[in-house]
């Protein structure tokens, strides 16, 4: 039991650590006027309302934006599990 236990907890210190903003990340925001920006494309992501930015900021970064433009938010409850539907465009302004 002690041994499945400290397996789990390995993979999921993993799994977590794959997911973490690098430092550049960390500075990416969101844009309204997008006038002076190259657009990089339409993305789209699920995830849970409070990690929302934090998954927006990793997807544009991995896509080679600086900035994000978050078109459309939907909110459902699958399985029991509050599920926020984004999406968003991708830009590189600096």
């Amino acid at each position: 039991m002690k041994k499945s236990l400290i397996i789990l907890l390995v993979i999921f210190l993993c799994s977590c650590a794959s997911r973490q903003l690098t430092p550049e990340m960390e500075y990416i925001s969101s844009v309204s006027d997008t006038s002076k920006c190259k657009f990089i494309r339409n993305m789209y992501c699920e995830t849970q309302p409070h990690t929302m930015i934090h998954y927006v900021k990793l997807n544009t970064g991995n896509a080679g934006g600086d900035s994000y433009k978050i078109i459309s938010t939907n909110n459902q409850i699958i399985s029991g599990i509050n599920v926020m539907m984004i999406n968003f465009e991708v830009y590189k302004c600096r």
